[in-house]
């Protein structure tokens, strides 16, 4: 399990990597737990490239967190599915 805050700092270094644009908002999209403690989350990342937002408007940036089988956090992008 895992804090809301760990799930964005994750999220967040997964769209640090792929070098799009710069973060403008970070919102929960859904998850299984409440409060605290966490076992996944989905994460949208809005964005935008020299101040335009349509980029991030068509397509989303989305990250799910999640514990793996090995007991550690992972973080992923979702592409298409949104």
């Amino acid at each position: 399990m895992f804090t809301v805050q760990k799930a964005i700092s994750e999220a967040v270094k997964v769209f640090m990597k792929a070098k799009i644009g710069k973060l403008s908002a970070v919102k929960l999209l859904e998850g299984s737990g409440n409060g605290n403690v966490w076992e996944d989350l989905t994460i949208r990342i809005e964005y935008s490239i020299d101040g335009d937002y349509t980029q991030s408007d068509n397509e989303w940036f989305v990250v799910n967190v999640y514990r793996g089988e090995d007991g550690n956090i992972k973080a992923e992008r979702v592409i298409g599915v949104w």
